[in-house]
């Protein structure tokens, strides 16, 4: 009797294991890419940017609020569409955190 219990026992022993190696935590938010057109340029007091710094700042604020959001602001030819969304496996913390960081890095690389 003993025999079995051991035998059963050993798959759940592997499978815990190998789940807490497989298990991981991203504490930090990683921005992995932000692509900007070097042919779409842009003055630093055009209204399409400050169409793009409003368009920025609403989405920043709409990820305190859930996991999507989409955005249009301004109106032809400086219009300025932006959308985020998360996947949902994240926490809405998480994906904040993701959304706040990739419109400071797009503010900053795109300019």
């Amino acid at each position: 009797m003993a025999r079995i219990i051991i035998t059963l026992s050993t798959p759940l022993i592997f499978f815990f294991i190998l789940s807490l190696l497989s298990h991981q935590t991203v504490s930090q938010p990683e921005h992995m890419v932000t692509f900007c057109n070097p042919s779409d340029n842009f003055t630093q007091t055009s209204s399409y940017q400050a169409n793009r710094d409003l368009l920025l700042s609403s989405l920043r604020d709409s990820s305190s609020l859930g996991t999507y959001s989409n955005a249009t602001v301004g109106r032809s030819p400086n219009k300025v569409h932006g959308m985020f969304l998360c996947r949902g496996d994240t926490t809405a913390a998480s994906c904040s955190d993701c959304v706040q960081t990739a419109t400071v890095e797009i503010a900053t690389n795109c300019i």
